[in-house]
């Protein structure tokens, strides 16, 4: 909502020069205050990095030839929030013809697989141009989902940092089972269990496979209740037997499978 604003002196000043002048007796034309106090200038303030402001200000410029005092400053609100970059807007007057936006930018921190964005709080917005959004996460899930998808990707994200790596592609099917790409390429299947305690439970074994052996890795497959299945990027064959630890697969920690 707009801030309750203070009439400027000089306004009242204005207003009791037209009362001593007899308007207040004879009648006062208010639709003509649109040309006795024209707007005339539209600010735009704020980080603006992917509103269009030309178009934005363009937008409102209607509204605003009611002039300085009649301009409705909850329908100019309501217009500069149409914009799906506009996250929230401040609008004010700013004595004696200059109408004032304060502008707070939506911050995506995701994408949809269908082109919205995500913003920081978990809510979808789809402007019309996101190219400069690309090198952004991926959340693909049920409509309504998007909180927890979001929720889900922090912690995940959380874990994977101190391994240098990040979450590309974050999916939830309508069955509940969760999937995730990595920025390293590796796939890895949660299925329905807690996405952050499974990947708890690979971080701590990953180790074990060894660095070559990470490196190597091309998808991980959680659903397993004793352990974890892996698929190995193609190698050659004797490649392909150093990439095995039996000793791990026969304790049951480890389940290695090649797949060419």
């Amino acid at each position: 909502m707009p801030i309750p604003e203070r009439v400027p002196a000089r306004a009242l000043l204005f207003f009791g020069v037209l009362a001593l002048c007899g308007w207040g007796s004879t009648g006062v034309d208010f639709g003509r205050l649109g040309d006795l106090m024209p707007i005339r200038y539209v600010r735009v303030e704020g980080e603006i990095h992917n509103l269009d402001p030309v178009a934005f200000t363009k937008s409102l410029l209607p509204l605003a030839q009611a002039g300085y005092f009649l301009a409705d400053m909850h329908d100019i609100e309501e217009t500069a929030r149409s914009f799906p970059w506009v996250d929230r807007v401040q609008v004010a007057r700013l004595w004696p013809d200059t109408l004032l936006l304060t502008v707070v930018e939506q911050k995506p921190v995701a994408r949809t697989r269908d082109g919205g964005l995500i913003n920081d709080r978990g809510t979808q917005f789809s402007p019309e141009e996101i190219q400069s959004q690309t090198n952004l996460p991926v959340l693909d899930g049920p409509p309504g989902h998007e909180k927890l998808l979001l929720a889900t990707l922090f912690s995940l994200n959380g874990q994977l940092k101190r391994r240098g790596m990040r979450v590309d592609v974050l999916r939830l099917t309508g069955r509940r089972a969760w999937s995730a790409r990595l920025s390293s390429g590796v796939e890895i299947e949660f299925g329905k269990q807690d996405p952050a305690l499974a990947l708890e439970r690979l971080l701590a074994l990953l180790p074990s496979l060894g660095e070559a052996r990470i490196g190597a890795l091309q998808k991980v497959d959680l659903r397993y209740p004793n352990g974890f299945a892996v698929r190995f990027r193609q190698q050659s064959s004797a490649d392909a037997v150093s990439l095995i630890r039996p000793d791990l697969v026969e304790c049951g920690r480890i389940r290695s499978r090649m797949y060419t």
